[in-house]
Order: C-alpha cells, then structure tokens, then sequence
C-alpha cells in the first residue's frame, strides 16, 4: 500500500508539475553558472583541493534548493519593479487543478473504487442495514393502497416476511450487478468538476497547501542529489586539472 501510495503521489506530480520539472532542469544551468562564477573567484585566491568539490556541493544544493523555492514561493503575487512575480506552481492553479482532479478520479476516486469501499470496506454493514431498510419503506410504498389486501390474504406475519425477503434479495444481489450502475453514478456525482471548481477557488495559501506537503517529502533528496552532483563534478575538475 505504502509503494502504490508513492507510485500515486509521483504520477500526480510528473502529471501536475511537468513544467515545474522543466524550470528545475534550465534553472541548474542558469543558477549553476552565477554561483559557479563566485566558485571560480574562490578558486581565484585560494585553490585547495577540496575547494573544487566543496564548492560543487554547496552550489548543487543551492541551485536546487533555490529552483524549489521559486516554485512555490511568492505566494502571493508581488510586485517587484515592471514585474508581478508569484511561485510557478501557484501561477498555474487553474490548470494544475484540472490535471490533479482527473488524475485523482483515475486513480482513486473512480465510481468502482467508491463502491468497493462501500460493499467491502469497515462500514459495509452499515451500509447493508441502511439499503435493508430503505428496501422495505420502498416495498410498502410500491403495495400503496393494496396493503391492506395484501395482508388481509397473506396475514401480516406472511406479509412482514415478504418485505423481509425482498430486502434481503436486494442485499444479496447488488454487489454482483451495481457495475451496471457505474457510468450513471459516474456522470451523476461528477466528481472530478467538483474537485476541480473548488481547488480553482481555493486562495494561495490552501492551494499550497493541498500540493505541497505531499512532494516535501522529496525535496530534501532533490536538493542532496544536486550537492552530490556538484561535488561529484567537482571531483571531476580536479582530475582534469591534475592531468
């Protein structure tokens, strides 16, 4: 459950951040070049051999760690100079919310998935007491007006079994044949719109933080993958200019 729950949570944002991806892969070059440029003064006045990897990691980690801060931060929009600056994700609310609301009723709120939860899951008895229940209120009001001639040729013990057994029925049968119902519930409840029109409504703030609490957990080895990329070319330097 844990692996498919980390498999969901990277499909929604290979899905949802696709362009975040792409900031992320030009900001290395971009950012790397500025603090590459104070590396290269470092290495101007002091050129130790550990400076070269040292230095890599550090600017690995801030390039990284400074891409994903422009991802989500402004919150809100800022006006600098000419310019209104806001996080990349937020900018993209309306269309980040209708790639997250489809792939969520894809992948987890669908109508068979639903039902599932309700015929299996910890309240199915619940739910089973409720639909018995209903199945006779539905019984008596369908006999109407011939009630009482139903009773008066069946007797009423005769009768209160009936509605008994049809609720029964009922119960028994619909695991095996609510599929039939999947593509009216699906258009009835239509869930991916709701989900869609509230997170395009949500303010900044409840947006962020409806998306971002489920990629944190990758943003620090997102951000040590980069220092170790640039230690590791930091290395790299050094054998070139050792040879």
């Amino acid at each position: 459950n844990k692996f498919k729950l980390k498999k969901l949570v990277n499909k929604i944002f290979e899905e949802c951040g696709d362009k975040e991806f792409e900031f992320i892969r030009r900001s290395g070059f971009y950012f790397g070049f500025l603090f590459g440029c104070f590396q290269m003064v470092v290495w101007m006045f002091y050129n130790g051999i550990w400076v070269l990897p040292f230095c890599g990691f550090i600017v690995g980690v801030l390039t990284n760690w400074l891409a994903l801060k422009i991802i989500f931060r402004p919150l809100t929009p800022k006006t600098f100079l000419c310019w209104e600056i806001q996080g990349i994700f937020l900018k993209r609310q309306k269309e980040v919310s209708e790639t997250f609301a489809r792939v969520i009723c894809v992948e987890i709120l669908h109508t068979k998935a639903m039902w599932d939860a309700i015929l299996t899951g910890p309240l199915k008895n619940n739910f089973f007491a409720m639909l018995r229940a209903h199945s006779i209120v539905f019984t008596e009001k369908l006999i109407g007006n011939l009630k009482p001639i139903a009773i008066a040729s069946m007797g009423a013990t005769k009768f209160s079994e009936m509605k008994e057994t049809i609720a029964e029925k009922i119960c028994q049968k619909i695991p095996s044949i609510i599929d039939q119902s999947y593509e009216y519930t699906t258009e009835a409840l239509d869930t991916e719109k709701t989900i869609r029109v509230k997170m395009q409504g949500l303010s900044p703030e409840l947006f962020e933080g409806v998306l971002h609490p489920a990629f944190q957990e990758d943003e620090g080895t997102l951000i040590l993958v980069g220092g170790v990329l640039g230690m590791i070319v930091g290395f790299i330097q050094i054998f070139i200019f050792m040879n």
